[in-house]
């Protein structure tokens, strides 16, 4: 069985320079004695807002995931960059957008740990930045479920559907927001669930959008009541001096205690607030696409107590894989071959017409080396079972266009994906990165830290 544990955002900090005290965005505690030797997935998400006033501002920030188990001291068990680094005339006005990871490992320990996010300065120059919103999570396998029936729990996995691209021309205050996925999880077997919801999307924006402000809206709506917000996330890129365009993703978890059971739909709509668009705008806007939602539901705690065995056959055989990365790669050309950047094995024999909730994330930089440039990554998804051909069953593009403005850039490229598939076995997902377009000479790509994780279950 799985154990589900949701943590919590410690609020926000804003950074001003390098010699600001580190900062603890958020943390997660976990008995470890009941899933001793087994695997852990940490989930994380946040957003980091940059605003500038110089230019060629740069910000250079170190996420760091750290466990404590019992009285030891803290250990880092994992990094990831963050940063924006200028040339003249100007970076950005301001910048919000999220910063998201997954981690796997294998626990050693029979105590209690407790995982944190924190986050470092490294340098901030010209701009002043704030990190908020973090949220984290942790699931993992447990042990002997019949000896140890107290903490082992059953969950529910169920994978939404995108409602097709959300593309915005303009921004005026009559436009609705779009609804781009949606969830549906009765939780009626469930007394008292937590909810873990994933969120991922990929934002295009086309040459000449200059400013761009959007907001992320998570509603839950049970038994036919009033939608309630859950949360708002904003993207926003304001940058009036030199219009350029991106695709990069836009990604978010969140854990919900929800007081009643029965069944509930979650989705996520966006609305622009701001947009600008030099002319002609009629072709032109930003586009929201790959929109996924993944809801995973478990009892609560004191549930479990009181249940007991009676449980045991209320939720569906779930099974967890940590997966594991292939070390990195830099691109210099459109012509370098394509790289296998992380993949994960999970064999779903004991399963019925299984679906599986795959996790990804990455870190993606672009480095220019001399004034302008393209750059545009293909980030493709395959699935291969009992040594068939692979089938890919997922693609995502990522890149930047006219890098006059920017020296170097860091940041993530992750997702989730529900792949429903029909058949048993054991199945390997891989992720293979290909250059579609390189300005030769002018820049370079680099892709490291592939993380992955499946999360199988009976449909």
């Amino acid at each position: 069985m799985i154990l589900l544990e949701c943590g919590e955002g410690t609020g926000s900090r804003t950074f001003i320079s390098a010699k600001d005290m580190p900062f603890q965005l958020t943390h997660v505690n976990l008995d470890t004695s009941y899933i001793n030797g087994q695997d852990v997935l940490i989930k994380f998400s946040s957003l980091v807002l940059m605003e500038a006033f110089v230019s060629g501002a740069t910000v250079r920030l170190q996420y760091e995931l750290l466990r404590v188990c019992g009285n030891e001291d803290p250990v880092s068990i994992g990094t990831w960059m963050f940063e924006e680094v200028g040339s003249a005339p100007v970076v950005f006005e301001s910048q919000e957008e999220s910063f998201s990871f997954i981690f796997c490992e294998s626990i050693n320990c029979s105590q209690c740990c407790e995982y944190f996010v924190r986050v470092t300065p490294l340098e901030i120059t010209g701009a002043t930045t704030t990190v908020s919103n973090g949220r984290i999570a942790a699931l993992s396998n447990t042990l002997n479920v019949e000896r140890r029936l107290p903490k082992a729990k059953d969950i529910l996995l169920v994978c939404g559907q995108e409602n097709g691209s959300a593309i915005f021309r303009q921004a005026t205050v009559s436009q609705p927001p779009v609804n781009v996925a949606h969830v549906a999880i009765d939780t009626s077997c469930l007394t008292g669930p937590k909810i873990l919801i994933e969120f991922s999307s990929v934002i295009e924006s086309a040459f000449r959008v200059q400013d761009v402000r959007l907001e992320f809206e998570l509603f839950r709506v049970c038994d036919d009541k009033e939608a309630l917000s859950r949360g708002i996330w904003t993207f926003e890129r304001k940058n009036t001096a030199v219009p350029s365009a991106i695709d990069n993703t836009f990604t978010f978890v969140f854990c919900d205690d929800i007081p009643c059971t029965g069944c509930c739909e979650y989705f996520v709509t966006v609305r622009a607030i701001e947009l600008i668009v030099g002319a002609p705008a009629i072709y032109l806007g930003v586009t929201v696409d790959h929109a996924n939602l993944v809801a995973i539901a478990q009892l609560s705690d004191s549930d479990v107590r009181v249940y007991g065995k009676s449980i045991e056959n209320k939720g569906k055989k779930t099974l967890m894989e940590c997966g594991s990365g292939t070390g990195s790669k830099v691109f210099t050309s459109s012509s370098d071959s394509a790289f296998q950047l992380a993949h994960t094995t999970i064999d779903t024999t004991c399963l019925c017409k299984p679906i599986v909730n795959i996790e990804f994330s990455s870190i993606l930089s672009f480095q220019q080396l001399v004034d302008q440039g393209r750059a545009q990554l293909r980030y493709e998804l395959f699935r291969v079972c009992d040594n068939r051909e692979p089938m890919s069953i997922g693609v995502w593009i990522v890149g930047w266009i006219d890098f006059r403005i920017i020296d170097r850039s860091t940041g993530v490229f992750d997702f989730t994906y529900c792949d429903c598939k029909t058949c048993v076995g054991c199945c390997d997902y891989f992720v293979e990165v290909t250059p579609i377009e390189l300005t030769d000479g002018l820049i370079t790509a680099t892709v490291s830290n592939g993380r992955m994780a499946a999360l199988a279950q009976s449909s």
